[in-house]
């Protein structure tokens, strides 16, 4: 199993309760602190507090009751680990062995299933092997009803269990203050302010300062921000960078060329998708294991399905990029190079 470390620091004690998440923080301390406990999902949209409060529960059982074995993983190494085992000839037999060992199994983002029948039958005997031994099993998911390729079978409430729904976005601020962090983020935040400024209005915009820019917001988040340790002010960062995304889409820019503006979205496309990834950050060493960017390639850029660079690499990639889309532009029309990128 993936030895997460990370997580020691999420407590139901830190957990900022609001009207929006109190059920399901209610539920989750329930199922904690509880042996008898139903199977327990908690459903909502990204940043919700899902993940936090599934941390939550794993410390609390640990903490209370330590001679008892809890497994906390996510779809996206049950499914690393379900290939591996059949590439090294062990049998699905085997794969779920390594889950119901458990005495409590906590699976988040069940939403990432979509699609992938295989895994989800496995998941399901394994839901049911937790069911009928009085087990408990908690999962989270960011889609409350069956179906968007999901069986009715994985739905919580065919198991007899509870669920509860976080109906707004939760962000976590009660972390220690850091002037070093605090300065760096101010600074940076003017920074955003000013390239989104000029940008938005076509003047005091460059290739080398959307650069400079970038590996600015890159070298803040990975040496600051750790699993979900982002507050309020790191937000602002993040909506600055949507709102630039935005602007880079819908507007095309006089003073960069065509095929420049196209790998300005394609990188800042990855940034964005790397910031906002649990999966990616903790399980496929992602941009906050080690300081490595995630891009999502687009299908027609005659690659693999995604590119992973460290910040010494991005001016070389970038560059590429941008001869790339020059080399087979054969419209000038932005909307046709989006029409690619979004494919």
């Amino acid at each position: 199993m993936h030895d997460i470390k990370k997580g020691r620091q999420y407590t139901f004690d830190g957990f900022e309760v609001t009207k929006a998440n109190s059920k399901a923080y209610e539920a989750a301390k329930r199922f904690a602190e509880d042996a008898s406990s139903k199977p327990l999902a908690l459903f909502g949209g990204t940043a919700t507090g899902k993940t936090h409060l599934l941390y939550a529960v794993k410390n609390t059982i640990e903490q209370n009751t330590p001679e008892q074995t809890v497994i906390l993983t996510t779809t996206a190494e049950m499914m690393s680990l379900l290939v591996d085992a059949l590439l090294n000839c062990d049998s699905a037999k085997q794969f779920r062995e390594k889950y119901t060992q458990a005495d409590v199994l906590l699976v988040d983002d069940i939403q990432e299933l979509a699609g992938k029948e295989a895994i989800q039958n496995e998941l399901i005997l394994i839901f049911n092997s937790f069911y009928e031994s009085g087990k408990r099993f908690m999962m989270t998911s960011s889609q409350k009803e069956a179906g968007y390729g999901i069986q009715d079978r994985l739905v919580i409430r065919e198991f007899c269990g509870d669920f509860a729904v976080i109906t707004r976005a939760y962000i976590h601020a009660k972390f220690e203050q850091n002037q070093e962090r605090d300065e760096k983020r101010a600074s940076l935040l003017k920074e955003s302010e000013q390239v989104y400024w000029g940008i938005s209005h076509d003047k005091e915009f460059s290739i080398e300062s959307f650069k400079s820019y970038f590996k600015n917001v890159w070298s803040y988040f990975s040496q600051n921000i750790r699993l979900f340790d982002i507050d309020r002010e790191d937000a602002k960062i993040i909506c600055y960078l949507n709102r630039v995304d935005t602007v880079l889409h819908c507007k095309l820019l006089s003073n960069i060329e065509v095929w420049e503006q196209n790998a300005c979205i394609l990188f800042l496309k990855g940034l964005i998708y790397t910031l906002t990834s649990y999966d990616i950050i903790m399980y496929e060493e992602g941009f906050y294991g080690d300081g490595v960017l995630f891009i999502p390639l687009p299908h027609h850029a005659g690659t693999s399905d995604c590119l992973e660079i460290k910040i010494d690499e991005f001016d070389n990639w970038f560059n590429r990029y941008c001869e790339g889309y020059k080399s087979t532009r054969s419209g000038k029309r932005l909307s046709k190079i989006h029409w690619r990128l979004d494919r």
